[in-house]
C-alpha cells in the first residue's frame, strides 16, 4: 500500500510540470509554422544543432516538461540531433537549475553551468546527426 502512495504522491508533483510542457508543445504546434522548424531545425548541421541548443536555453522548462516539448518539435520535423540538443540544453539552464548552483557552489560554476550546459547539448546533438541514418 506505502508503494501506490508513493507513486501517487510523484504523480502529483510531477504532473504540473508535464501539464507546461503539454501546453508548451501545444503553442508551438500552434504559433510557430511547421517551415519555420524544417528550415532552421530540420536539417542534419551543426546550425540546425547550436540553433536547438540556443533556442532551449532560455526555456523554463525542467527535464519533466521539456519532452512533450521536444516531441512537439520532432513531430513538426526537426531533425534527431536538433532535438537531442533541445532535450539537453533546456532542463540544465533552467533559472532554478542556475540559482541552486549559485546558492549551494560557487558564483563561478553558476555563470560556466549554462555554458557548459549549451556546449554538451551542441555536441551531442552533432553525435546524434553524425550517427543517425
Amino acid at each position: 500500500m506505502a508503494w501506490f502512495t508513493e507513486v501517487w504522491d510523484l504523480l502529483c508533483e510531477s504532473g504540473p510540470y508535464l501539464l507546461v510542457g503539454f501546453f508548451l508543445a501545444g503553442l508551438i504546434k500552434v504559433l510557430v509554422p511547421q517551415r519555420w522548424i524544417l528550415r532552421h531545425l530540420g536539417r542534419n548541421s551543426f546550425g540546425a544543432v547550436a540553433k536547438a541548443a540556443l533556442l532551449g536555453a532560455p526555456l523554463p522548462l525542467c527535464s519533466c516538461s521539456v519532452v512533450p516539448t521536444a516531441i512537439s518539435l520532432k513531430q513538426a520535423g526537426a531533425s534527431k540531433g536538433a532535438t537531442s540538443a533541445f532535450l539537453i540544453s533546456t532542463p540544465e539552464t533552467g533559472v532554478d537549475s542556475v540559482g541552486i548552483t549559485l546558492a549551494l557552489i560557487d558564483p563561478i560554476m553558476a555563470g560556466v553551468r549554462p555554458i557548459t550546459a549549451i556546449l554538451t547539448a551542441m555536441g551531442c546533438g552533432r553525435m546524434v546527426n553524425l550517427s543517425a541514418p
